[in-house]
């Protein structure tokens, strides 16, 4: 970990040393999530090959698929973001930063590094509105207290660069690594040119005040411990999983295809004479070997490959996998006939991947909210006209299932009956309206119940599930 800004200092290496480890296992976890397995594996897989080739004949991108499903059960269903009543001052600010932003497509792309990386980073700046973007996190170097990893001094954003410049009449190629240091309330730039991996002299250096007091960099962690100031990647406790996997199935496929082709063998009257070659041969899709009266025929050697056990394992590590991974088969629509004929049973096969996604929830509510913040803040400190502070922010989360309409309506009903919520509430549960269309539901409503003389919320018949009988799953 880095403790101080003394890593920037010329003479030192870059990258520094201490974040060696973080940054190739950044790369590794890239090329994972590319499919790119080969360049990955290849020293293990070289050892099952005869030909010590390391080629990988079948790629099981688990990966990016387990990626994917995190990102899309957090923010595949878009989560409504409140920053006041509806038609207010701070309610239109939030919507204008989040449309100018495209804030829940920046989100995604944070919360796939978080799940491949164990970092996610977002940063805001001013460009006559203020921006909100992600940033990959090979780039971003925390700067910690010594006593207290826990407490960040200063987050670093650094990456190098190559330029071509003119020297004595000839085109000289050379490395620059630009940081941009982040401290509250400023931001500080500074170019190096680098040699030979060594950190020379700044050759350019410039200090804005953000009129800010805050970072304006926020990082978001997957699994953090109290030694630690990044999180857990999602992969290094699947890899060796995956590996197998992968090997298991390429190495079943290629017995499958060695003996998918037999040869034959048989009496010399089945040969027949090529006219233009002169050779002898059986016309066939395989190799025929001609046996004379008194010759001992040749045999195919046929093998048993074991395959059930082969499946087996296949199966054994699909458990293993769906443990570590906290996911489940119905995770990815492997759903058996009758185990999730309702909304509330397909929450309870995905008990798993629902728990890491509220694990992972807990830590983008904050800093989705600390980004909305800084962003107003930092459009009010540089006196865009009709700037407001958003100081009070609420995010309503989804879960990123369907939703089963005939269950949501029915419990609704149930509520409001038994006097346990209101129709407003009911409403906006069920349909999520807001302000205007809000009470104009309920004005319809309210005239209606009162056309037909009841107080009661009237009962809503759906049209059953497919699969489903009239009348079956009724009281």
């Amino acid at each position: 970990m880095l403790t101080s800004l003394n890593f920037l200092a010329p003479g030192n290496p870059w990258p520094p040393p201490t974040e060696a480890e973080r940054l190739e296992k950044y790369a590794q976890n890239r090329l994972l999530f590319e499919g790119k397995h080969e360049q990955v594996y290849k020293d293990w897989i070289r050892l099952l090959r005869e030909d010590q080739q390391a080629t990988l004949e079948m790629v099981l991108n688990w990966h990016k698929r387990l990626t994917t499903l995190f990102a899309d059960l957090l923010l595949g269903e878009p989560p409504r973001i409140k920053a006041g009543d509806q038609g207010s001052q701070e309610q239109q600010t939030v919507e204008r930063i989040i449309d100018d932003n495209g804030l829940f497509n920046v989100a995604y792309e944070v919360a796939l590094d978080v799940s491949r990386y164990g970092t996610g980073v977002f940063k805001v700046r001013y460009d006559g509105r203020a921006i909100i973007e992600g940033q990959q996190p090979a780039i971003w170097f925390p700067v910690v207290k010594p006593d207290n990893v826990k407490e960040i001094q200063a987050h670093v954003l650094a990456w190098t660069y190559e330029q071509d410049t003119q020297e004595r009449g000839r085109t000289v190629t050379k490395k620059y690594l630009k940081a941009e240091i982040h401290e509250k309330g400023k931001i500080t730039t500074v170019t190096y040119p680098v040699e030979n991996g060594i950190i020379d002299q700044a050759i350019e250096r410039k200090e804005t005040e953000t009129g800010v007091n805050e970072f304006l960099v926020v990082p978001v962690n997957n699994i953090l411990t109290t030694d630690r100031v990044t999180g857990l990647d999602d992969y290094s406790d699947l890899d060796t999983i995956i590996q197998e996997l992968e090997v298991r199935v390429a190495q079943i496929s290629r017995i499958l295809d060695k003996h998918a082709d037999p040869n034959m063998y048989g009496p010399e009257i089945a040969l027949e004479q090529d006219t233009t070659t002169g050779q002898w041969g059986y016309r066939a899709g395989g190799k025929y070997f001609p046996v004379g009266p008194e010759e001992q025929p040749p045999g195919y050697v046929t093998w048993d490959g074991k395959l059930d056990a082969a499946f087996k394992q296949i199966e054994l590590l699909m458990e293993q996998l769906y443990i570590l991974s906290e996911t489940s088969a119905a995770a990815f629509g492997q759903l058996k006939s009758g185990l999730a004929e309702s909304g509330t049973a397909l929450r309870r096969l995905m008990m798993a991947p629902l728990a890491k996604v509220n694990r992972i929830r807990m830590r983008f509510d904050p800093a989705l909210k600390e980004v909305l913040w800084l962003a107003s803040l930092l459009e009010k400190a540089q006196g865009m006209a009709g700037a407001v502070v958003l100081e009070n922010i609420h995010i309503d989360w989804k879960d990123g299932l369907p939703d089963d309409d005939k269950e949501l309506t029915q419990n609704e009903t149930q509520r409001y009956t038994a006097g346990l919520t209101s129709l407003e509430s009911s409403l906006r549960r069920l349909y999520g309206l807001e302000g205007q269309a809000l009470q104009e539901e309920i004005n319809r409503i309210r005239a209606e119940q009162a056309g037909q003389g009841t107080t009661e919320l009237p009962s809503i018949t759906l049209p059953p599930a497919e699969g489903e009988e009239e009348g079956e799953g009724e009281e």
